[in-house]
């Protein structure tokens, strides 16, 4: 009887034995698959699962060991290495593994102190050292890309950080350094936007865009290149994504209404405009490009609304005076046209539209004089205007009492401006025949 119990208490044991045997090696052998698909997470909890069964299982410790290299833990690391070296002490593999980690260490040591000292290219040669022997190690991964932003070669630094993160994705420091190169790139296109290099500004708002998709203050930027560049659906795109990602962004509102409103969709600005001011109620532009918009689609007293509600959140703003100045004048409203003007002046004496405006105006109450110093003052802030140099030929002229050739050079200046040609054409067809426009 009690040989019975002794032979199935071993033959448990036995099956026990067989049982964990086979369960280790199915864990082991599950653990480096997950490897081989780059399942980092699964094949860590694979052999550790197989530890809990076998403590000393030493080739899942040297598993464990190449998993907190590619983690960046070095620690951990050397302590599988030596608990492998302790449960196989005649196992020479793993004391080959660990005095290559300490090689890895030294380099890795080595690479900072010369990162820090400014020696980029031993810095990039050392870490290179660890990259060759451990292709999976994130830290040096990460730190080759650390060497090129250093270097300001953001295009490389990059290319690092994006195989590191092949590798871990959730390495924390290769994010924050990639949002860091994007932040660099960013401040590089602006730099070349305000040196006015708009391609090449477009080419750096679109690597940043590349590494990191939310940063709308790129696309917004893009958009403002694209609108420089005469490109205004790729403006319109640029500002849509921008607030896409940002709803509260009212300058990409803005953006968008005007690009809208350059390309003819004027409802589409106005309810661009409308969004600016429903999350910025005292932005005082959106009001004013509603006011032009209603202007131009002959809806006067709402684009006069706007521009008193523009006037209403911002009074040093001159814009709103001189389109309810356009709206006087559309209404034969003279000498309030010309009150609006001076209160834009006021504001803002160097508004060469400003100056254009009153000089209008005096040439139709025929206060020639008065429209000639107007003019002139425009011209003396921006002469590349056609409509200027008509009201300058038609101030000079004088209905025929004034000076014809001075009326006539001017006109001849305006012609230069193909948005003026005709109307100039007309202007001197008027002065050199006056029989044909008697009544």
């Amino acid at each position: 009887m009690k040989i019975t119990k002794l032979l199935m208490i071993l033959v448990l044991l036995i099956g026990f034995s067989f049982a964990e045997g086979d369960g280790i090696e199915d864990l082991y052998t599950q653990g480096i698959e997950a490897l081989e698909m780059s399942e980092w997470d699964s094949a860590e909890s694979l052999f550790k699962s197989a530890l809990q069964l076998k403590a000393d299982f030493a080739p899942a410790m040297v598993q464990l060991a190449k998993i907190s290299v590619r983690n960046g833990d070095m620690n951990q690391t050397k302590d599988f290495l030596r608990q492998a070296i302790e449960a196989e002490p005649e196992n020479q593999d793993y004391r080959g593994e660990y005095d290559k980690l300490n090689e890895i260490n030294k380099f890795m040591s080595q690479g900072a102190r010369e990162l820090d000292a400014g020696e980029y290219e031993n810095a990039f040669n050392s870490y290179s050292q660890v990259y060759e022997k451990y292709p999976y190690m994130t830290e040096a991964i990460y730190s080759l890309g650390v060497v090129k932003m250093r270097e300001n070669d953001f295009d490389k630094a990059v290319e690092y950080f994006s195989k590191a993160l092949a590798v871990n994705e959730n390495h924390e420091k290769t994010q924050k350094a990639l949002k860091s190169v994007a932040g660099n790139m960013f401040n590089e296109g602006n730099n070349l936007y305000r040196r006015r290099d708009y391609n090449t500004a477009a080419d750096y708002y679109k690597k940043v865009v590349a590494i990191d998709d939310s940063f709308y203050q790129a696309y917004y930027q893009l958009g403002q290149v694209e609108k420089r560049l005469k490109n205004i659906s790729g403006a319109i795109e640029a500002y849509a994504k921008a607030v896409e990602i940002q709803p509260n962004f009212h300058q990409g509102w803005y953006g968008l209404g005007l690009a809208k409103k350059s390309n003819g969709n004027n409802q589409g600005a106005l309810n661009a405009f409308q969004n600016v001011i429903d999350i910025n109620p005292s932005y005082a532009k959106a009001y004013c490009a509603m006011g032009d918009i209603y202007y131009k689609i002959n809806k006067l007293d709402k684009a006069k609304s706007s521009c008193q509600q523009a006037i209403q959140v911002d009074g040093s703003y001159a814009t709103p005076y001189i389109t309810l100045s356009t709206i006087n004048i559309d209404r034969k409203e003279y000498e309030q046209a010309l009150t609006n003007l001076d209160l834009a002046l006021a504001l803002d004496r160097k508004n060469s539209k400003a100056w254009l405006k009153n000089a209008q105006v005096q040439n139709i109450l025929g206060n020639c004089a008065e429209a000639k110093l107007a003019v002139r003052k425009s011209l003396d802030i921006s002469n590349k205007s056609g409509e200027a140099w008509v009201e300058l030929g038609i101030a000079e002229y004088c209905n025929g009492s004034g000076n014809k050739t001075a009326a006539l050079n001017a006109l001849e200046k305006a012609r230069g401006d193909r948005l003026w040609k005709s109307f100039a054409e007309h202007e001197i067809d008027k002065i050199r025949n006056p029989h044909r426009y008697q009544d």
